[in-house]
């Protein structure tokens, strides 16, 4: 069943200049897909809610004033938690934040509250990186696909997005040659073959449904493959499933956690299932 359209984007804000940087970036998204936005912000339990109220509504009327749909909300709780209901509450589509920024601002590896978004929450994150820029009209939705289950939730949220952006579809499979095991590195080009033959299944089932579908079959680290074919197709947006080569919901795959903590390219983490 095709992924339903994003109606709506939840920005998450904290007051500070780290996440304010995504606005620009949400506007012209919004606009381009025809979506709402909803703006929150997470508050201390004893903080007054007045100050981060007034900052949502200053933002809130430059939305507007784009001819954008927006609401705004706050609550008082854990920040993660708090986002993960809002999501919910507001029927978000998608979540849009940057990856380095913590509640308070602080800069570090990887924000813990992108991280537990990205860990707890149902819906796909948008991780911009921490210097966003403008909207550009994204030439390609990059999906990164390894042929498990998991990798599959990725698939039909990215193909609404390009659909919505009427941009280019590519689904992306890294098969790393076979290394140190002697005569049985000869049947890599039977694994690669298969790694074609099931990109290109997904491939056919998209076009009939009126996807602009590529494939890509590469032999380096899929962090670096997705990252090369981004960089080739401007302004294009990443996408890949949150859950690790294991399929255990909750653990954030290594290939989604570097391309992050990357930051050249905006990436969807969507939710993978076992």
């Amino acid at each position: 069943m095709a992924q339903a359209a994003i109606n709506r984007i939840l920005v998450p804000l904290d007051g500070s200049d780290m996440s304010d940087q995504v606005l620009p970036y949400v506007a012209g998204l919004a606009k381009a897909i025809g979506a709402g936005v909803a703006l929150f912000t997470v508050s201390e339990e004893d903080e007054s809610t007045t100050s981060a109220e007034a900052h949502l509504e200053a933002h809130a009327s430059d939305f507007r004033n784009m001819g954008l749909e927006v609401e705004t909300g706050s609550k008082a709780g854990l920040p993660s938690t708090e986002i993960v209901e809002a999501a919910r509450r507001y029927e978000a589509g998608l979540i849009a934040m940057t990856g380095h920024a913590t509640p308070r601002g602080r800069k570090d590896l990887l924000g813990s509250t992108a991280h537990n978004v990205m860990q707890k929450c149902q819906t796909p994150v948008l991780v911009l990186p921490l210097n966003a820029s403008d909207f550009a009209h994204p030439s390609a939705i990059v999906i990164g696909h390894d042929g498990s289950e998991a990798a599959k939730a990725a698939i039909e949220p990215a193909a609404a997005l390009a659909a919505a952006l009427t941009c280019e579809l590519l689904i992306v499979r890294a098969v790393e040659p076979v290394a140190g095991l002697g005569g049985a590195a000869k049947y890599y080009g039977a694994v690669d073959d298969f790694a074609e033959d099931s990109l290109e299944e997904l491939a056919a089932d998209l076009k009939a449904r009126g996807c602009k579908v590529t494939t890509h079959v590469g032999q380096r680290p899929p962090d670096i493959e997705l990252t090369t074919l981004a960089d080739s197709r401007p302004a294009s947006i990443i996408a890949v499933s949150t859950t690790s080569l294991s399929a255990e919901v909750g653990v954030l795959g290594s290939t989604t956690d570097r391309l992050v903590r990357n930051q050249s390219h905006p990436v969807m983490a969507v939710p993978g299932k076992a």
